[in-house]
């Protein structure tokens, strides 16, 4: 083999171990960046790369129901209080009541 060929192959081979870190550091962080957005830890993985990225991070979940019942109930109440009108937005307003 000459050195073109030589220099091609190590090429190649640089290029593939290059791929080959690169796709599972770019998984684990797109699972990872997916797992935040959908607030999923825990419950059950929403993808096969969130899943994967919780293998490489070393992240499990032992959960007996308790802490998704918790924030579930927790966004609930945000949600409601969102929704409550305040003490100023209804009532006898514009009236002049005293005379």
């Amino acid at each position: 083999m000459n050195f073109v060929e030589q220099l091609t192959a190590v090429t190649l081979l640089v290029d593939f171990f290059l791929g080959v870190t690169f796709g599972v550091v770019g998984g684990a962080v797109h699972g990872s960046l997916q797992e935040d957005r959908e607030q999923s830890l825990l419950r059950e993985a929403p993808g096969l790369v969130s899943q994967g990225a919780r293998v490489i991070f070393g992240v499990y979940t032992r959960d007996d129901g308790y802490m998704a019942r918790l924030l579930a109930s927790r966004d609930r109440l945000l949600r409601d209080e969102r929704n409550e009108p305040r003490g100023d937005d209804f009532g006898a307003q514009g009236k002049d009541l005293e005379r």
